[in-house]
């Protein structure tokens, strides 16, 4: 899915070659988080995409983007994860029985007794994989910087749930089919020729409520 964008935006980009004043290249770093947690925390994240300026104060563009928070669970939740079939297995975790019970509670290589990794807090980033469509539309500009908002529109393909306690680390990974929208606002500063830097935050109006910060680096074509 990665490499099928790639590879869509260089060639949007090299077929409407002719109009490079329009075009533009952005990539950069987010700060991720949610607001239906009020204990999670910031989790780190990167995006990556193209716009194309249709009107003087209207533009429109996609791009790869992500969604994610990190968050302390305790040992009194149940912790669940996905298997090779992609399969989603859940754990009581105060349960220490090699039982199943109608859960697939098969604790033969998690029960280590007292001493059990599960029976510790442990930290949980939750990552979303997604492409995002989005509109912006100028509310002011001068030769300092323009101000800009608009809404956003994301398909999320995939989730990756990395999981950390002292010294043990797991990850698993799914593919979802999923959705999230929201609205953005921001602002470009130039720094020398074509070359830009965004500073914006985006929220989410769906049931996740996602809020990132974001900055980019952004090069007109």
């Amino acid at each position: 899915m990665r490499n099928f964008f790639i590879l869509l935006a260089l060639s949007s980009t090299l077929i409407f070659a002719q109009e490079t004043s329009k075009w533009s290249l952005y990539g950069g770093v987010t700060s991720m988080n949610t607001s239906i947690d009020e204990g999670a925390t910031n989790l780190l994240g990167s995006n990556l995409g193209f716009g194309y300026k249709v009107t003087d104060k209207l533009s429109i563009g996609m791009g790869l983007s992500q969604r994610g928070f990190t968050a302390e669970h305790g040992y009194d939740e149940p912790y669940c994860y996905w298997d090779e079939e992609d399969n989603r297995i859940c754990f009581d975790i105060e349960d220490d029985k090699d039982e199943d019970n109608g859960r697939g509670n098969d604790r033969l290589f998690f029960d280590y007794g007292e001493d059990d990794e599960w029976y510790v807090e442990r930290e949980v980033s939750t990552r979303y994989e997604g492409i995002e469509f989005w509109m912006s539309y100028t509310l002011f500009n001068n030769d300092n910087f323009s101000l800009w908002t608009g809404p956003v529109f994301s398909v999320l393909y995939e989730l990756t749930e990395e999981v950390q306690a002292d010294d043990f680390t797991e990850s698993f990974s799914e593919e979802i089919e999923e959705f999230d929208y929201g609205l953005m606002i921001g602002a470009t500063f130039p720094i020398k020729n074509k070359l830009g830097m965004n500073i914006g935050y985006y929220h989410s109006l769906d049931e996740m409520e996602f809020n990132n910060v974001f900055i980019e680096l952004n090069l007109f074509l």
